[in-house]
């Protein structure tokens, strides 16, 4: 069985059919369809929640949360020099620029 997960795609499925069910029909079908829902609104939140990670640019204070440190600190090691990118007119941090950046800021010591 194939399930419609946006009004999208409710407007675009044609026909539409109507199914009248008696109570006990309903009762014994209710169970499954719920856990058929609850398993893709999991499934939904964890793709957001997956390719919000892979985001390679992040907003400040999602950048700040993903570093473990606050705004402001982010703003400090903006003014040490971490590139920023300015898109839609605010401020996006980017993963691959902030390793880089860590990077070069290490100091190798000898033993």
């Amino acid at each position: 069985m194939e399930y419609v997960r946006d009004r999208q795609q409710v407007q675009q499925a044609s026909p539409v059919i109507k199914v009248y069910l008696t109570d006990e029909q309903f009762k014994e079908l209710v169970p499954s369809l719920l856990d058929r829902l609850s398993s893709d609104l999991v499934n939904e939140l964890i793709d957001k929640r997956i390719e919000k990670e892979q985001a390679p640019y992040l907003k400040q204070k999602d950048f700040a949360k993903w570093i473990g440190e606050s705004v402001a600190t982010v703003n400090e090691l903006k003014a040490q020099g971490l590139p920023v990118s300015y898109a839609l007119g605010t401020a996006r941090y980017g993963k691959q620029s902030y390793i880089d950046f860590m990077k070069s800021k290490e100091i190798q010591r000898g033993f």
